[in-house]
């Protein structure tokens, strides 16, 4: 191998290292939910970015939930909530599960935006996804987190 090679796979090696780098980092913080003693075949995945307005904009996807209805007691909605920095918890939408053309599919989603820093996701089963507290049915509830600047 000659000099001329050995700087290209050099510099290809550097170069693909620093790229790597720059997409771990402009990812969101890594948010763990523990299993939940309600749902414990729930699967979520949560990824929170900052806007470029400077909101923050919460996904969550959901893998192998039950229906509501099929809560004990049964209810009509998943509602999501965070806990910010300044304002404590506040509803920020429903959770809406993906029906297929014959059953449930077992997943749900959200995608929203919130004004404040987010530090913690929580999802309740409620009769009204409207609710303006949490009701005593959670369902999901992820550790606390912190979003870089």
């Amino acid at each position: 191998m000659n000099q001329t090679s050995l700087f290209r796979q050099l510099t290809f090696s550097c170069l693909l290292a620093v790229a790597v780098g720059f997409l771990a980092s402009s990812c969101g913080p890594k948010i763990y939910f523990p299993v939940s003693a309600v749902v414990p075949a729930a699967e979520p995945k949560a990824d929170i970015k900052k806007t470029k307005e400077g909101a923050y904009r919460v996904k969550l996807d959901v893998n192998n939930l039950a229906l509501p209805e099929r809560l004990s007691p049964p209810k009509r909605n998943y509602v999501v909530w965070v806990n910010t920095e300044t304002q404590g918890v506040r509803n920020i939408g429903e959770l809406k599960n993906r029906r297929g053309m014959l059953a449930n599919t077992g997943k749900a989603s959200f995608l929203g935006t919130v004004p404040e820093k987010p530090t913690q996701i929580i999802v309740t089963a409620e009769n009204n996804p409207n609710v303006q507290f949490t009701g005593d049915h959670t369902v999901l509830r992820s550790d606390v987190f912190r979003i870089k600047k």
